[in-house]
């Protein structure tokens, strides 16, 4: 039968350089990591500002529709009482 855990049994059976050569490729993939999760944060902040930005300008178009909806039923109000007084 195999180890349950073989990575625990390396690290016992290290010596003083493994130690040493552990840390480093520790820190190194601790760093790795570190700036890759503040890289992704740093997108997730561009990308709500830039649906933020997107949500504003479509409440400002549809806004703009509805007004141009109230506009153009006037207008066609007033239209369809002049054609049913002509008749």
């Amino acid at each position: 039968m195999g180890r349950s855990n073989p990575t625990l049994f390396c690290i016992f059976d290290m010596t003083e350089n493994d130690y040493k050569n552990f840390i480093a490729v520790y820190q190194q993939k601790t760093a790795d990591l570190f700036n890759q999760n503040i890289a992704l944060e740093v997108r997730v902040l561009s990308s709500n500002q830039m649906i933020d930005a997107l949500t504003k300008k479509i409440n400002e178009q549809n806004e703009e529709i509805e007004s141009l909806k109230t506009k153009n039923n006037r207008k066609s109000t007033k239209t369809d009482n002049s054609n049913s007084e002509e008749f």
